[in-house]
């Protein structure tokens, strides 16, 4: 039976080192560093940063609530699959197998399976992608020419006197020209590295009012050199720097909440410009899926069209009735996850603008 209990952080870390099954109540818990657990007869580790109102977990599973604007990451240092019932899909992050959970999601369950292990490599440089290096080649040798038939060895083009190599006669030598040597193969040069096309490292926590270190100093640069803000590159993001960021989201096309999540980062590193550009027109195979965000307990022609996008494009089989419940949320959440957007079941600007890109 697992018992409800009400303690602070301090608490929580004690009886998570030790295994202990758990449930933690709290307006707002925040893993301030990062925090071992065991389930079963593994460690898992939940990362710095994360935030819940609820956790439980004994040896089987974690439940877990995430409040609204707010994310839950845990990691596998074993690279154990993390299974879960919100049809997300762990991520390979600095070689270690990692599902994000973005609120607000209520009770989502994780259950690791440390019976299959994720093929999880980091990556040789930078944690981006970066194009193919260069196949080294070598230059072939020279063969060596033969010398002219009749030559005796060490008479060059000498008829007279005697061979410098052997001491025998040159008389009968019908060399005119020597013989030349083989030119030795030139060593392939080694290919130079193929540059990361992520320049910046934002680190793998979501980055908001408040968070402090390298990661931040990142943040600061890029902004610095996309917008020629001179801001203080000093690790500390503060209101200002929220402002900027979000000014950012808008102009490229994000929900503007000020979190530097997987979505910003991803757009940061993808090089997306800076200045904001006039929207394009929808193209003619473009999903009409309306002006508002489209969410459970929406309704009409636009998750009609909604709907059907997911049927096509996940080989689902969704009642096309216009009625956004559960089971659309749900598949909604799937394609954020493989699409590289925060799974949280909401289609706002960033998932609409991927949806019509799919369909061009």
């Amino acid at each position: 039976m697992i018992n409800k209990l009400k303690f602070g952080l301090l608490a929580l870390v004690m009886l998570l080192t030790l295994g202990v099954a758990v449930q933690v109540n709290a307006q707002a818990l925040t893993w301030d560093n990062d925090t071992t657990v065991t389930i079963g007869s593994a460690d898992y580790r939940i990362e710095s940063n994360s935030e819940a109102t609820t956790l439980t977990f004994d040896a089987t599973t974690l439940t877990v609530t995430v409040p609204a604007l707010s994310t839950f990451t845990i990691s596998s240092p074993n690279n154990y699959t993390l299974n879960n019932d919100q049809a997300l899909t762990a991520t390979c992050v600095s070689g270690v197998n990692t599902l994000v959970i973005t609120g607000a999601v209520t009770d989502a369950v994780i259950t690791p399976d440390t019976a299959t292990v994720v093929a999880c490599v980091a990556p040789s440089s930078g944690g981006g992608g970066g194009g193919s290096s260069a196949t080294p080649v070598a230059t072939p040798a020279v063969p060596a020419v033969p010398a002219t038939p009749g030559e005796i060895p060490g008479c060059g083009t000498r008829t007279t006197g005697f061979s410098s190599s052997t001491g025998t006669s040159c008389v009968g030598n019908t060399s005119t020209t020597p013989a030349t040597s083989a030119t030795p193969a030139t060593p392939a040069t080694p290919a130079s590295p193929a540059l990361s096309a992520s320049a910046y490292n934002f680190g793998t926590a979501v980055l908001k009012n408040g968070s402090r270190g390298e990661a931040v100093k990142e943040l600061q640069r890029f902004l610095n050199a996309k917008l020629a803000l001179g801001l203080a590159v000093d690790g500390a993001l503060g209101p200002q720097t929220i402002a900027v960021i979000k000014q950012w989201q808008v102009d490229n096309g994000l929900v503007a909440d000020g979190l530097v999540g997987p979505a910003t980062k991803a757009a940061m590193n993808a090089g997306a410009p800076a200045a904001p550009s006039a929207p394009a027109a929808p193209s003619a195979g473009a999903s009409n899926l309306g002006d508002s965000t489209l969410k459970n307990g929406s309704s009409g022609d636009a998750v009609k069209n909604l709907q059907t996008f997911l049927n096509s494009s996940l080989g689902l089989n969704l009642a096309v009735d216009g009625a956004m419940g559960p089971m659309t949320v749900s598949a909604v959440k799937q394609w954020q996850a493989a699409n590289g957007l925060d799974a949280d079941g909401l289609v706002g600007p960033a998932t609409k603008a991927k949806i019509n890109a799919a369909t061009q």
